[in-house]
């Protein structure tokens, strides 16, 4: 048995080769077992093709979603990068207006002044106050007086080396002279403790009228604010008992709630 082995080996050899040579030619008909095999191996080609298809795709879709995701991820961030970026751009655009409106100002009065930003807030209720980045380091004391291009804003009362408090003219402490820029009669202004974010106005004459509409400056009798500052428009006037007197509602320019930069009026040399 072991002898024919190898007589056999060599036959199968030589049929294999033979079987090769015959089916790698270009035929037109082919023979009745390779059709039976192809016909036997179409149903499971055909599952084995579709399986290996939807797989792929499978593949190529989490493929889509990773690369989707990553994409979405850079997109997030280059709109978070731009909405800051616009922001930012918004605020140098709000301090460019600020700045520009502020020389305007400048260039109207003979007073030196000194910008500063608004940094803090007082938390309190019962005083109405503001803290400025600038202080005695910066040549700011207490009694300078704090305005905008607006309006007047209020009065330094203490400073340390490098900050300053303000005591807002809304605040019920604050009284400044004023007059009314039609008549230049003189009036009192001071904090209005009843009505938030407004003056009273208090005449210091029997004779001085008020109206609806008239515009309060300031007196420039004081030597803390210069004369003719804008204050406010007078709202509404209430006359006192037998109408010898009145009290007024002056609703003032400056913006309380929004105030970023001020004005530090400088004394004069």
């Amino acid at each position: 048995m072991h002898r024919w082995r190898i007589p056999i080996a060599i036959v199968l050899v030589f049929t294999l080769i033979g079987i090769i040579h015959y089916t790698s030619k270009i035929r037109s008909e082919i023979s009745f077992i390779e059709s039976a095999w192809r016909d036997i191996l179409s149903p499971f080609q055909s599952g084995f093709t579709r399986v290996q298809r939807g797989f792929g795709h499978k593949i190529d879709f989490l493929r889509n979603i990773r690369t989707l995701d990553e994409k979405n991820k850079e997109l997030e961030s280059l709109v978070q990068e731009l909405k800051s970026e616009i922001l930012l751009l918004r605020n140098y655009e709000r301090e460019n207006e600020w700045l520009r409106e502020a020389l305007d100002f400048k260039s109207e009065l003979p007073h030196e002044f000194l910008v500063a930003e608004v940094i803090g807030r007082s938390p309190s209720n019962w005083e109405k106050t503001i803290t400025l980045n600038r202080g005695k380091a910066h040549g700011v004391t207490s009694g300078m007086a704090v305005v905008t291009n607006a309006g007047v804003v209020g009065t330094v009362i203490n400073s340390s080396q490098f900050t300053s408090t303000v005591l807002l003219m809304i605040d019920a402490q604050s009284a400044t002279g004023g007059l009314i820029q039609g008549t230049g009669d003189l009036v009192l202004i001071e904090g209005d403790q009843s009505n938030e974010g407004c003056l009273l106005v208090t005449p210091t004459s029997r004779d001085t009228v008020v109206e609806i509409g008239d515009i309060i400056v300031t007196s420039g009798l004081s030597r803390i604010y210069p004369k003719n500052l804008p204050i406010g428009k007078i709202t509404h006037v209430e006359p006192k008992q037998f109408d010898l007197s009145f009290e007024a509602i002056l609703e003032p320019f400056v913006d309380f709630t929004k105030l970023e930069y001020v004005l530090v009026v400088l004394p004069r040399n």
